[in-house]
């Protein structure tokens, strides 16, 4: 137990080690995929510079001399209304939206994409003309002013100033940068998803190996006990000339099914696990199958001073199957009731049939199962520890047994039980 008991820990050792490094793996990952996008962020805000350069290079160019756009601004800003036959407030709203057309293409053609306003304007306070759109965020404002030169300064015979305004620059680099961003992001989902999948085998092999020893301890117990009561049979034989030779003839046999079954049982769980569906299914009745499972655990029931009763239709009940399988699970489902039961043992067999399903319950009134063990306790190896239940020996492919049978019959198997009160195992099949 001690050494069962070291085994549990080592293994908790090492992989809380794996998960703990797996995690500062992640961590050191995300931290240098920051420190990239950092790099990206600046890289991005001195490219943008540059192009800002150029743009208000091409601009300060676009309107130095007279040519339509400037004259319409140099009427909107003088509000002259001399030339055109609109009103003044006509003039500069289709100076607004030139303007900002203007504006927008040279920002296009350098690859500034990012949304902006503007305001034409002097050196103080007085604004000329504004842009038709307004900023969507009022917090941080990057500013790049435009000291307009020629024409339009000489028209107000004062400096002119186009300001252009950029805000939420951040996601406007973002943007630019999702060629690293996002393969980065995926990468490194990718490599988590991959290392959680191998940590997740690795931690399953572990267990597992840890399972197999325990299943190879139990089996070997369980072996102990038929091999020693065969082995003390024939040293009877051999030594007494007075012993019931019949007696102990039926000792060596009902030893040796005992062998046979458990020997039995490790081959077909070997061969279902290997192979799949292995099953011939045939046409059978249930019910039939049913009371011959019952006469034959009457005898077993009666020594061992049972109370087993049966609620079996009279009438036939087909199904689609292999008999000695589904036999083999109906006497699993008994011998576990009797195990598990406590005195006075109570157990009940029943079939029920609807118009689509045959149902197996074996009902007992034993110790119960936790509910916290109910998930598990179909798994292959898995035996509940809690309670009194370590005092009955086995190694856990019974209950895997029956559902792996009840799978291939195209059935479900279903588990009630409360902790002192017993439980109900129901096996359902579709009829035919």
């Amino acid at each position: 137990m001690m050494l069962y008991i070291l085994r549990i820990l080592h293994v908790m050792k090492t992989r809380n080690f794996f998960i703990g490094l797996f995690v500062m793996s992640v961590v050191g990952l995300i931290y240098v995929q920051y420190q990239f996008l950092r790099v990206g962020l600046n890289l991005a805000a001195v490219q943008f510079d540059n192009k800002m350069g150029e743009v208000v290079t091409d601009i300060r160019e676009g309107l130095e001399y007279e040519n339509q756009l400037s004259f319409l601004l140099g009427k909107a800003i003088t509000q002259d209304d001399s030339y055109f036959r609109l009103s003044i407030d006509s003039v500069q709203d289709a100076s607004r939206f030139y303007l900002n057309d203007f504006v927008k293409g040279v920002l296009v053609k350098h690859g500034v994409n990012s949304d902006f306003t503007y305001r034409l304007k002097n050196k103080d306070t007085l604004v000329y003309l504004h842009s038709p759109e307004v900023l969507k965020s009022e917090g941080k404002v990057l500013s790049y002013p435009v000291h307009l030169e020629g024409y339009l300064p000489a028209l107000k015979d004062a400096p002119v100033i186009l300001e252009l305004r950029f805000s939420d620059l951040n996601s406007y680099f973002m943007r630019q940068l999702n060629g690293l961003t996002i393969p980065g992001a995926i990468f490194l989902l990718i490599i988590t998803a991959v290392v959680i999948w191998v940590l997740k085998g690795f931690l399953q092999q572990r267990s597992l190996i840890t399972v197999t020893n325990e299943f190879i301890n139990n089996l070997t117990h369980e072996l102990k006990t038929p091999v020693f009561s065969i082995g003390l049979a024939t040293k009877l034989l051999a030594e007494r000339e007075d012993v019931d030779k019949k007696e102990v003839a039926g000792i060596i046999r009902v030893q040796l099914d005992k062998l046979k079954a458990q020997i039995d049982r490790v081959l077909e769980l070997a061969g279902l696990e290997e192979k799949g569906e292995v099953l011939k299914r045939t046409r059978l009745d249930l019910a039939a199958l049913l009371r011959e499972s019952a006469e034959e655990f009457e005898g077993v029931a009666a020594l061992e001073a049972v109370d087993f009763s049966t609620r079996i239709p009279e009438g036939q009940v087909w199904v689609k199957g292999m008999k000695s399988y589904l036999k083999n699970v109906t006497d699993t489902l008994l011998d576990n009731a009797k195990k598990y039961s406590a005195d006075p043992k109570r157990i009940v067999l029943a079939l029920e049939a609807d118009d689509k399903y045959a149902r197996i319950c074996v009902e007992d009134n034993g110790i119960g199962i936790p509910k916290e063990d109910q998930k598990r306790i179909f798994e292959k190896f898995y035996r509940v520890s809690s309670g009194d239940l370590h005092a009955v020996k086995g190694y856990g492919l019974g209950l895997h047994f029956v559902k792996r049978i009840t799978e291939l019959h195209k059935g479900k198997v279903l588990l009630r039980s409360q902790p002192g009160s017993g439980s109900v195992f129901t096996i359902q099949i579709p009829l035919i």
